[in-house]
Parts: structure tokens; sequence; C-alpha cells
């Protein structure tokens, strides 16, 4: 389910009524959301969820583990469940996503029971597209694929750093998917000059950049066509194509129908 508010205090969230779905199924999302307005909170026992949570705008005060720090804007800290923290401000606004998954995958992801980050410049997009992907008409199991997605990548991208120009690219490429990239943007992004960057990205990936662009906003877009509820034509500019001619020309071309032919598929009509 999902609610929204225009008051002060709540922009939008969304919260998984069915919590015991886990452990049936391997990673639940129980919430994904944003205040304008940030409430104290204070928890002596902990959330009953993992989570994930940073500073949108302003600053607040927050209490974990023994340690006291400010946290502003670009900012975040994760505290795993059932681990006390408390947090407050004056006047700031903060974004977060809260799960259910085991311990065990925890220590694979390398969380340990709280730790400060700062949030990649695309984050912010990252957790629009899965705060409407989870409000549309969507499943639990696929809501738990999108989830462990967001979490994974927003680790990935976090804690640890890419070696390879090709993989730093290709995460790039998953997070701006939506916006009309050049070549001369891709090629800044590993320091390099376009032509330079794109015969080195060609023999190491044997498609061009262009390509795998273009097959990342397809797989973006059947995704969104299956599980949300937004227009074709808004799909279609959420994954980058201005024109929806051209997004449907496109489309039929690589999977062999129209993308309202592959929603119907998709729902079962």
């Amino acid at each position: 389910m999902f609610f929204e508010s225009r008051g002060v205090t709540i922009l939008q969230v969304f919260v998984e009524i069915r919590k015991d779905l886990y452990p049936s199924l391997p990673f639940v999302l129980t919430t994904v959301g944003s205040f304008e307005q940030q409430p104290p909170v204070k928890r002596i026992e902990g959330f009953d969820s993992h989570q994930f949570l940073w500073v949108r705008h302003g600053s607040g005060e927050f209490c974990v583990g023994g340690e006291t720090f400010t946290l502003s804007a670009g900012e975040g800290a994760f505290f795993r469940k059932g681990v006390p923290h408390s947090y407050s401000g004056a006047d700031f606004g903060t974004a977060w996503c809260t799960f259910l998954v085991s311990d065990e995958t925890l220590e694979y992801l390398g969380l340990r029971d709280w730790m400060r980050y700062k949030i990649p410049k695309h984050t912010e997009a990252e957790m629009d597209t899965l705060l409407s992907f989870a409000r549309g008409n969507t499943t639990p199991l696929s809501r738990s694929v999108e989830g462990y997605r967001f979490v994974a990548e927003f680790v990935q991208s976090v804690f640890f750093q890419e070696k390879s120009p090709v993989d730093r690219v290709l995460r790039y490429l998953e997070h701006r998917y939506g916006d009309n990239l050049t070549l001369d943007e891709i090629a800044g992004e590993v320091g390099m000059d376009r032509f330079a960057f794109c015969r080195y990205y060609t023999r190491e990936r044997g498609v061009s950049v262009m390509e795998d662009l273009f097959r990342i906003r397809i797989a973006k877009a059947k995704r969104l066509l299956k599980y949300s509820t937004d227009t074709v034509e808004s799909v279609g500019k959420m994954c980058g194509f201005d024109s929806p001619s051209y997004f449907g020309k496109r489309f039929r071309e690589t999977v062999g129908c129209t993308p309202a032919e592959y929603r119907k598929r998709g729902n079962g009509t």
C-alpha cells in the first residue's frame, strides 16, 4: 500500500503491509519514502527492519553506537534491524529505504551494525524510480527483486569502487539511462576523450557504448511496462526516448512487439 500527503511532514511513502512475507521471500522491501521535514526519531530498541537513510536538505544530529554526529545534505547512515539509534534536527529532510533480509546477506554485502556514508549523485533518481515502481501495479515478488537490486547497487556505489573503466561506465549508464547522454559526457566519467574511449570500450566489450546504453534502456522499459502503471509514453521518456514513435519503433525492432503489446502480455491480457 502507499499514501501521500501534501502537508508539512510527509511527502510520499510506500509501506509493505505483508511483513509476514519474510522469510518466504529472500528480500522484502518494507518501506521507501521521504520526509520534507523529518520529525524527531528515538528508537531505544532499534527499528524492525534494516534501514538506509540520508539527508536531502538541511542537517540533523544522529546518535548511534555511543557516537553523536551531524549529517548534512548528501550524507546518510545505515542501521541494522534492532540497533538503537536516534536523530533530530530543526529543519531537515530525509529519504529512506527499509527492508528485511538475512544476516548472511548483510554479511555478504559488508554491512555492519551501523555505517555512515556519502550518497552518489545518482541516488536521488534511483530512489524516485524505486518509489514509483513500488507504488505501481506491482507484486511482493517483483518488489523483492527491485528492492534487492536497489540495495545491492547502492552498497556497491557507496562502499566499493569499480577499478575497470568499463565497469564504471556500465554503472554510470545504469543510473543515467534516462538522460540525453552524449559520448563526451560518458567518456568524461572515466577521464578519456571520446575517440580513445570509443575504441577502448568497443575493444573491451565487443559492442559500442551506445549499443550498451540502448540495451539498458530497453531492459528498463520492459521492467517498467510490466510492473508499473505509467503510460507507454511516460515509460519511453523515463528510459531516454524523447519521441514516442521512435520508442515504439526501436522497442518493436528489439523485442518483436510494441510496448503496449508487451504490457498486455505481461499482465496476462
